[in-house]
């Protein structure tokens, strides 16, 4: 199956139906099949198949047609995230070698400053009812594309956030993205629902989401920008029955005064994932918008999904077996999942090492990368670098990134651990721990607090209520508080950006 056969099968159904809208626009699926067919013949003219372009745009109905439009001509989007200084997009694109950018105008002067030479398309917004495409672009006819694609073609290329190191740009053939979009339909069974795109579609999480909600036949409005006040109203005035949020997200929203004044009775499911959810807050936001929640445990990697936390686990959690609730779920259709430790070797039941993932929608490679793909894809299982373990009915528990684990005195600390006991008070409304250099025990665990609205935490109250529920060595030596946290686009925090500072005069990362 290829990405564009998503589209296809409800365009053939139901071709007068809405399929995608935005504040100003609305198309049926067939008038999205036709200005795929167009965008394809265009790419099909302009690239050799397998050939790469790059995408920069915020979220937008020109993404989606571009996305499906490459499917059909098979060639390779490798989209880039707007929130990137230009410098960070000129290592992108001139390390998957694009020889194409479809840019849209916001970002055009900022890439040409840093790729003067590269064939440009450039998208606008300024239409009440067709595609911001350029004239050149429409002019191809809205007819079958004469290409033939092959399945095991690479569909898309994803720079992974580069944490550390260069970004590497994870290769996502067109079975596996078709596998993984039909996994979460199987597993979330959300079919023919009014949808909201919220998350950025550069991200592999909201692409594929894209895709999920495509296969299941779903009406989906695009937003371009998150801001909280708006999508709250839109969920309300759209009847919206299925979204997908970041923890961050949902965090300001259960928090704004409006959301205690709208009608969310059209909630079916809300899906969260990019990053961890403390366990209270997904208390709050079941009490707030009423609905079911499902969590999505991937990466880059695994296409997007590898382990869902499904609604009834919800219910499961909040009845009887509260521990649930802080796991990513089981594995998806068709996929396995293991803990390794440092030797390789597999670990028992309870045992915290690395998180490995088989399945269909595993990517193909790094591109450009053979030792990072063979390192990575090693014996066929994705080394994720997670670290946690698996309970005896298979949930799977993150405990944290291996890489930040903090080894104190030789004991193993997981910042998550801690972070979920801080978010326990009321008077921290965002909270992340990393690990300082410490002479005595190589690294010592710290705390960095956003205060709840109103309230004024002490570092004694915050260390105190650590002690409480935590092994001493567990505990923050010492508090922070700041504004805010730094985050990355779809809300992980950017633990590197806040270790930075400890760290920089140090000639390892470890001590």
């Amino acid at each position: 199956m290829r990405v564009h056969e998503l589209l296809d099968h409800w365009a053939d159904r139901c071709p007068n139906e809405i399929y995608v809208s935005d504040d100003r626009r609305s198309l049926t699926w067939d008038e999205m099949r036709r200005w795929t067919h167009r965008i394809g013949n265009w790419l099909a003219g302009t690239l050799q198949p397998g050939d790469r372009f790059c995408l920069l745009d915020r979220n937008s109905l020109e993404m989606v047609a571009v996305y499906f439009g490459a499917s059909r001509a098979g060639v390779v989007p490798v989209p880039l995230n707007f929130r990137l200084a230009p410098r960070e997009w000129k290592y992108i694109v001139e390390d998957a070698r694009c020889a194409l950018a479809v840019v849209h105008d916001d970002y055009a002067e900022a890439l040409a400053s840093v790729l003067p030479d590269i064939a440009t398309s450039v998208m606008q917004h300024g239409y009440a009812s067709a595609l911001g495409f350029e004239p050149a672009v429409c002019a191809f006819p809205d007819e079958t594309v004469d290409r033939d694609v092959p399945t095991d073609a690479v569909y898309h290329q994803m720079y992974t956030s580069g944490t550390t190191g260069k970004p590497k740009g994870a290769m996502v053939t067109h079975r596996a993205t078709c596998m993984n979009a039909l996994q979460i339909q199987q597993a979330l069974r959300s079919v023919r629902k009014a949808t909201l795109c919220v998350m950025p579609m550069f991200h592999a999480g909201a692409a594929l989401q894209i895709l999920a909600y495509t296969s299941g036949g779903c009406s989906i409005h695009v937003v371009r920008d998150f801001d909280q006040a708006d999508v709250l109203q839109t969920m309300s005035e759209r009847r919206i029955a299925l979204l997908t949020l970041a923890p961050a997200m949902i965090q300001g929203m259960i928090s704004a005064p409006l959301a205690a004044e709208l009608d969310f009775s059209s909630l079916d499911l809300i899906v969260y994932g990019s990053a961890p959810m403390a366990t209270e807050l997904v208390k709050r936001a079941i009490d707030v918008f009423g609905c079911d929640f499902a969590q999505a445990y991937g990466m880059t990697e695994t296409c997007a999904v590898a382990t869902i936390l499904l609604p009834e686990d919800h219910h499961t959690s909040l009845s009887d077996r509260p521990e649930i609730l802080a796991s990513a779920g089981r594995p998806v259709l068709g996929t396995s999942v293991k803990i390794a430790g440092r030797d390789g070797q597999d670990l028992p039941v309870g045992s915290v090492g690395e998180v490995l993932v088989r399945g269909p929608q595993l990517m193909e490679g790094y591109w450009g990368l053979p030792d990072a793909t063979r390192d990575t894809l090693a014996d066929g299982w994705l080394h994720t670098g997670d670290a946690g373990y698996l309970d005896a009915e298979g949930y799977l528990f993150i405990s944290d990134r291996v890489k930040d684990m903090i080894i104190s005195g030789g004991e193993n600390i997981y910042p998550r651990e801690i972070e979920e006991v801080l978010f326990e008070m009321p008077e921290v409304a965002d909270a992340a721990v990393i690990g300082v250099p410490s002479e005595r025990w190589g690294e010592s665990p710290i705390a960095i607090v956003v205060p709840a609205p109103g309230a004024s935490p002490t570092e004694k109250s915050i260390i105190d209520h650590c002690r409480a529920h935590l092994a001493r060595f567990k505990c923050p030596v010492a508090v922070t508080f700041t504004d805010e946290l730094p985050r990355s686009a779809v809300g992980k925090v950017l633990k590197r950006d806040l270790r930075e500072p400890y760290w920089q005069d140090l000639a390892r990362r470890i001590n």
